[in-house]
């Protein structure tokens, strides 16, 4: 029962906040994929990032259709036409890959082979991972048997650690990808000067890039992170960005709750079947913390749901809130965030 429990916490750890916005970071500006690459290998993909355009609602389109498969099969794709050749230009497939994911690597050769025919462009495979195993792993990827594709791994050795608040201001995204790869491997410094390049942002943008780089850091970290913040900032910081940033909202407040209660049932039930009973009822308060992360959320967009919509955000199973929570930073409206 407690390894149930514990993937169900780790599934919920590793939710949206973290992954949504780091594939942002790379619609935010799409050259940071470029100078990853360079980084990587010295390879100038192109000297014109700014031409490069995402592309990832028509491959969602292509991939269901072509492939039978559900749209949210890549991160993200930016595509760039050379506008003097038609035939010129590249694609880059861009995955945040936070934990082992054997599947993904399984279609990878058919998404690349998707891009290929439906853009006729050089394409180039790009995959963000905080950790050293999943980076080992990913390393000695191959996709392909007669066409090979190695991927361009971006990790804490590729992601250049950003020194000053000076130098963050002048690439916010690349100050924020800073403060979460070496953040995660306890480099407090590197994540203060990410938070306070997130809190010169705009409004939309400083809330986003906060609860991003608190949702990679470690928790003793970022409750330290949070404690050290000037009495003022620290009042900017709403709720829902903790909630954000921590992201165990509601699971695991329900699982500690589930363990709890299943103990004392036990006593009358048996030890097994208690536990059985503090998991179910454990989920269901994580269930509903989730319910009300969602509702608030949407709230401090000044987004207000249909009677519908509220009803089916209610009524929401744990793995379509887990997939509504890794929309809700970058949905613009009730209807996209539900949209499967």
């Amino acid at each position: 029962m407690h390894a149930s429990l514990a993937r169900a916490e780790e599934a919920l750890g590793m939710l949206s906040t973290l992954h949504e916005g780091l594939v942002a970071l790379f619609l935010d500006d799409p050259g940071l994929a470029v100078r990853l690459v360079e980084r990587c290998d010295g390879q100038v993909l192109t000297r014109a990032p700014e031409l490069l355009e995402d592309r990832h609602a028509s491959f969602a389109a292509d991939a269901e259709q072509v492939l039978k498969m559900r749209g949210r099969s890549v991160d993200a794709l930016l595509v760039a036409r050379d506008p003097d050749d038609p035939k010129g230009g590249l694609a880059i497939l861009i995955e945040v890959q936070l934990d082992d994911d054997p599947k993904k690597q399984e279609r990878l050769a058919a998404y690349l082979g998707l891009v290929v025919d439906r853009h006729g462009l050089p394409v180039h495979l790009g995959i963000l991972c905080l950790k050293d195993r999943v980076a080992q792993k990913l390393a000695s990827w191959k996709v392909g048997t007669a066409l090979c594709v190695h991927p361009y791994v971006f990790d804490h050795r590729v992601v250049k650690r950003v020194e000053s608040l000076e130098e963050g201001l002048e690439r916010p995204v690349d100050a924020i990808l800073s403060g979460v790869v070496h953040g995660h491997r306890g480099d407090r410094e590197a994540a203060r000067i990410a938070l306070a390049v997130a809190r010169r942002q705009p409004e939309g943008k400083r809330q986003r890039y906060t609860a991003t780089v608190l949702a990679g850091l470690p928790k003793a970290d970022r409750e330290a992170m949070i404690r050290a913040l000037p009495e003022e900032d620290e009042m900017q910081l709403s709720q829902l960005e903790r909630e954000c940033g921590t992201f165990n909202v509601g699971l695991e407040e329900g699982i500690e709750v589930g363990r709890k209660e299943g103990l004392e049932v036990g006593l009358d039930l048996g030890r097994e079947e208690g536990l059985e009973v503090g998991r179910e009822e454990g989920l269901e308060v994580g269930r509903r913390g989730m319910v009300r992360l969602l509702r608030a959320f949407l709230a401090s967009r000044g987004l207000e749901p249909s009677e519908e919509e509220a009803a089916v955000i209610e009524a929401g199973t744990m793995a379509e809130l887990q997939a509504w929570a890794g929309k809700m930073l970058v949905a613009r409206t009730v209807a996209e965030l539900l949209t499967q």
